[in-house]
């Protein structure tokens, strides 16, 4: 039961750390050039980042 815990432990912490990354990067390039369509684009972007994020800490864990 530890070794579960710990590896659910490591895989948010491997999210939360990278993915931290992507949505301030995409939050500052959306402050910096405010577009409707690169605001489309970023979400989207984002979206699609985190969730290979979430499945590159999951694998990276196990």
């Amino acid at each position: 039961m530890d070794l579960f815990f710990t590896m659910v432990k490591d895989i948010i912490s491997t999210f939360f750390q990278n993915g931290i990354w992507v949505v301030g990067f995409f939050y500052l390039l959306n402050k910096t050039f405010e577009n409707p369509t690169l605001r489309n684009v970023s979400r989207d972007a984002i979206i699609v980042i985190l969730a290979l994020l979430l499945i590159y800490s999951i694998f990276f864990s196990i």
